[in-house]
């Protein structure tokens, strides 16, 4: 500030009428050589500036308050960007085992008579045996490292595994040939076979595997298939704990068996067996499951899940003091999500919930009633999702294939006595729900899920809440005003206010120290909204070594319009006056 008074003329006549009245023959020390000069509405020159909340509230990179622009409109919001991804989505493989099988034995009686025949003779003999009785094996499959995430399992299809049964005849004549001109096997129902030969059948539903035309090699006979799947709807078997166990038997059902005798190695006085014996012996290989159709519950898993606390510990002062509770209007959380899963016509969901985290106590928040957030099994996405109070005019970046999710009360997150230390937002159960799989690849790792979020949580304020913020205008302070004892300062303005809030506008004087001189502090009320509102503020001295005024806004929260570095409080015509005493010391 400039020099306030033309105070020359004043003084410099003051010296020399003093002077002209000294008797040099008086001492002058017991005179009192101060002048006090009084001094009314003197007018300061004062220019202030537009106070703004965007000189305020200093919105650096890192804080959480930043400055959000959407369809052309800024406000303040707490903000927050992240990305969402979890691990490769992977059901192991497992392996089906199945324990040694005991040997048994099978026997067939003669069904055809047979005469004796000369040694001689031209024509071959045959004759055929039924099936008399067997003795069953006991059979049981297992498997072994079945994945949590399987709850059922309906089909199974595998690496192939050999199934080998081997029947080998007792104590026959080597100079017999036997056939099989049909063989009925009973094993476990429900196997599924890779490419068996045309003469073979197997009937899932009984579990009966059919054999035409089978020879025998030195009174043997070896089958041999190869096992490919189970399909669990034929059999009474489940999967209980991650486990599951096959029982059945294997038994020769029925069967005819035919001996044919070269005629010139038929033995004098020959006369067949009765009956002829087989010892049997199975076996089954392990084999490791490749796909299952079933249901499936899977859990996604990672570090990406994971989302690290909005911190509130950066926030502007004025916001965060005792008795401020802060209503956020219309609060948004954004995800982008991708569906990886797709391709099997998946889907996967999660829930999610806020934690306002506080000394005091916590308290949780989540979406109206409990609403979680899916994807659909018939895209890979992406899919976006809105979670706020109210539908509102999306991030661009979010607008295609938009869900919205109500989420009422989100707008009180921030709402208590001071802001909490934290907000936690965790994801509630992620992952893929009950649901049917077909012909789902085991151990065929799949990419996670890929994704991002950002929460805007634009700031208004609740009925009680305070916030308050200052603008000083110093460098007033010069020689001559320093000398200046101020008894009253008064400041007149016209006020004009954007701020959809009530606002009381306090005046403090400082010194040339920046000390604010608390006792001549004024106030005056200004409404939300105003504009050229006449105001004067009146502060009572005394006030010395003047350099400046302090103007503090204390806003009474009357609305719940966001905050926006547009709102602005303004004092044009601004004049200040004092009143008071000049003391000029003539020594």
């Amino acid at each position: 500030m400039k020099r306030f008074f033309v105070y020359t003329g004043i003084i410099a006549t003051i010296p020399m009428m003093l002077t002209g009245c000294v008797d040099e023959d008086y001492s002058l020390s017991d005179i009192d050589k101060t002048t006090q000069i009084r001094v009314n509405n003197l007018v300061l020159p004062v220019n202030i500036d537009p106070i703004t909340l965007n000189d305020i509230i200093d919105v650096d990179p890192t804080s959480k308050i930043q400055t959000v622009t959407i369809e052309g409109q800024e406000f303040y919001a707490v903000t927050e960007h992240g990305e969402i991804n979890s691990q490769d989505i992977n059901i192991p493989q497992f392996t089906v085992i199945t324990p040694d099988i005991q040997p048994s034995t099978a026997s067939f009686h003669l069904t055809t008579p047979v005469t004796s025949k000369a040694h001689a003779t031209a024509t071959p003999i045959s004759f055929d045996y039924g099936f008399d009785n067997s003795t069953p094996q006991d059979i049981n499959v297992k498997s072994e490292g079945i994945d949590s995430a399987v709850k059922e399992i309906y089909n199974l299809k595998a690496t192939p595994a050999p199934v080998n049964i081997t029947l080998t005849a007792i104590n026959t004549p080597d100079y017999a040939t036997f056939t099989f001109p049909q063989l009925n096997i009973t094993l476990l129902k429900g196997l599924e076979f890779a490419d068996l030969p045309s003469n073979y059948s197997y009937n899932p539903n009984t579990g009966e595997l059919t054999i035409t035309n089978l020879s025998t090699n030195d009174n043997k006979v070896e089958i041999s298939i190869a096992l490919a799947g189970i399909d669990f709807t034929k059999t009474d078997t489940t999967v209980k704990d991650g486990a599951f166990t096959l029982t059945g038997k294997v038994d020769i059902s029925s069967g005819i068996l035919r001996a044919e005798i070269d005629p010139s190695r038929i033995p004098a006085g020959f006369t067949p067996d009765a009956s002829i014996s087989f010892s049997i012996k199975t076996s089954i290989g392990n084999f490791t499951a490749q796909t299952i159709s079933g249901a499936v519950d899977y859990t996604l898993t990672g570090d990406g899940l994971n989302i690290d606390p909005v911190t509130l510990n950066d926030v502007p002062d004025f916001l965060n003091q005792e008795g401020s509770d802060l209503k956020l209007a219309n609060p948004q959380i954004y995800l982008n999500l991708n569906n990886p899963i797709a391709i099997y016509n998946l889907y996967y969901q999660t829930g999610i919930e806020f934690t306002a985290v506080r000394s005091t106590g916590n308290r949780t928040f989540a979406p109206d009633n409990n609403k979680v957030i899916a994807t659909k099994p018939t895209s890979a996405g992406p899919y976006n999702f809105l979670l706020s109070p109210s539908m509102t005019s999306p991030l661009p970046e979010y607008a295609a294939n938009l869900e919205h999710i109500p989420f009422s009360e989100l707008s009180n997150l921030l709402s208590g006595n001071r802001l909490p230390e934290a907000i936690e937002i965790n994801l509630i159960n992620p992952g893929l729900p009950l649901q049917t799989v077909n012909d789902f690849r085991l151990g065929e790792k799949i990419p996670g899920i890929r994704g991002s979020y950002d929460f805007i949580a634009p700031i208004a304020l609740k009925d009680g809440s305070k916030i308050i913020y200052s603008k000083t205008e110093d460098g007033w302070s010069d020689e001559d005003l320093d000398k200046l004892t101020i008894e009253l300062l008064s400041v007149e303005a016209d006020v004009t206010s954007t701020i959809p809030l009530d606002a009381t506008l306090t005046a403090y004087p400082i010194d040339k120290n920046g000390n604010i001189i608390s006792t001549a502090k004024a106030d005056v009320s200004i409404s939300a909204n105003a504009k050229d509102s006449h105001i004067l503020v009146k502060m009572q001295g005394p006030i010395n070594n003047l350099d400046g005024i302090t103007f503090t806004a204390n806003l009474a929260p009357g609305s719940e319009e966001t905050l926006s570095p547009t709102q602005t409080i303004t004092l044009k015509n601004l004049k200040a006056t004092v009143s008071g005493y000049y003391t000029v010391d003539f020594d």
